[in-house]
């Protein structure tokens, strides 16, 4: 591989494509791992839901892979556009709650939308990372703990009310406050991302 990319790509996507498996295999352990890490979990905000997610982007990939138009920034970007729209399918399917634990990347990811193969994924992503992390600075401590825990961490609900000391409808009340309160924090900083739709 080189910059994020298998050598030889186009040639590899070619053999897959014509139903050779390594090459698909190939394909496969190149660009799962970041589309698991840095497009779907992020999305979904659950491991489980993001490896399910991840299985059938590639068992989809695998069977329309005949009609993939090559281009110069090669195959991740169509891989990536596959991943997005099956986590947007699982969220649509899964309810408003699961929605809010995937709202905080969902609505962020604009941030990496150039973002052309695994290497500037991981820059970018990194970087947005860190304004968030500028932005909960300015937020009530109790609400930056909030998003941290429950959005950032990944941590259950259960286990969330236990660490901030109280009951799981209070701390959907205080989760959904804490989501206005870093809207309200983007906007005024002028921050090109925010949570929407967290209600």
């Amino acid at each position: 591989m080189t910059g994020g990319r298998i050598d030889n790509e186009r040639e590899v996507v070619a053999r897959a494509a014509a139903g050779d498996v390594r090459a698909f295999e190939t394909i496969y352990r190149t660009y799962a791992p970041v589309l698991y890490s840095y497009v779907l979990v992020p999305m979904l905000g659950d491991r489980d839901d993001a490896s399910d997610c991840l299985r059938n982007t590639f068992l989809s990939a695998h069977k329309h892979l005949a009609n993939f138009t090559w281009q110069a920034s090669g195959i991740y970007p169509w891989l990536k556009t596959m991943a997005k729209n099956k986590a947007r399918d699982h969220l649509r399917a899964a309810g408003r709650r699961r929605r809010l634990r995937g709202a905080f990347a969902e609505h962020t990811e604009n941030v990496s939308e150039a973002a052309k193969n695994p290497a500037e994924e991981r820059l970018q992503r990194e970087a947005m990372r860190k304004r968030i992390e500028e932005v909960l600075d300015t937020l009530n401590p109790r609400y930056a703990e909030v998003l941290r825990l429950r959005l950032l961490e990944d941590r259950g609900r259960d286990e969330c009310a236990e660490l901030l000391e109280v009951k799981v409808g209070t701390l959907d009340v205080l989760l959904y406050r804490a989501c206005k309160s870093f809207r309200k924090a983007c906007e005024k900083q002028g921050v090109a991302f925010q949570l929407g739709g967290a209600a």
